[in-house]
């Protein structure tokens, strides 16, 4: 898919499920992380720098991955938000979004790394969209194991009458049932620490 079939997609439905290769075997290693940081920052960079222009904010993001979380390291933001998750039984991520530090990059990525109706019940990706004077729209994002959902990390553009408005995306996990479920969270700058 090309950063042009994903930047509609985006715009289109407000996330991109890529079918993914992905598998419990690699769970616990950073080098997985690293490894999609620096796979898919320089298309996805292009689509933030648009976005950037759309909201009429100054500067881009570099090119490459090193250099942007050296931007981030100068601001104080050297940790690194992505992890591996394990839910169990009743376990859940709450909605949240990533939008407090000074550098963020507007998209992030989640990835299943068990199967659905076999490892676990329950545990559905989702995500909420709110607009300017309209209720929040509830999505349910279908995954299956090795899927990478992406999707803004808190805000995107969104073309209206009289010109583009921000979208604010808040996301989470669904309690599971039963079972366990196993994913990861992927996200480019990098945080102040706590």
């Amino acid at each position: 898919m090309t950063p042009a079939d994903l930047r509609e997609r985006l715009e289109e439905d407000g996330f991109v499920v890529l079918p993914g290769d992905l598998h419990g075997a690699h769970f616990g290693s950073s080098g997985v992380l690293q490894t999609l940081q620096a796979t898919f920052y320089p298309a996805l960079a292009d689509i933030a720098n648009q976005w950037r222009a759309r909201f009429g904010l100054p500067g881009r993001y570099p090119a490459q991955l090193t250099q942007f979380q050296a931007q981030c390291q100068d601001a104080g933001q050297s940790h690194d938000p992505s992890r591996f998750t394990r839910l169990g039984e009743q376990d859940y991520l709450p909605l949240r979004h990533r939008g407090a530090d000074a550098l963020v990059f507007p998209l992030q990525m989640v990835a299943l790394l068990s199967t659905p109706g076999e490892d676990f019940s329950g545990g559905e990706l989702l995500l909420s969209e709110q607009r300017p004077r309209l209720q929040s729209r509830p999505v349910v994002v279908p995954l299956r194991r090795g899927d990478i959902a992406l999707f803004p990390s808190h805000r995107r553009p969104v073309a209206g009458r009289n010109g583009d408005y921000p979208v604010t995306t808040r996301h989470a996990v669904s309690p599971v049932r039963s079972g366990q479920r196993l994913g990861l969270e992927l996200y480019f700058h990098r945080v102040a620490p706590a």
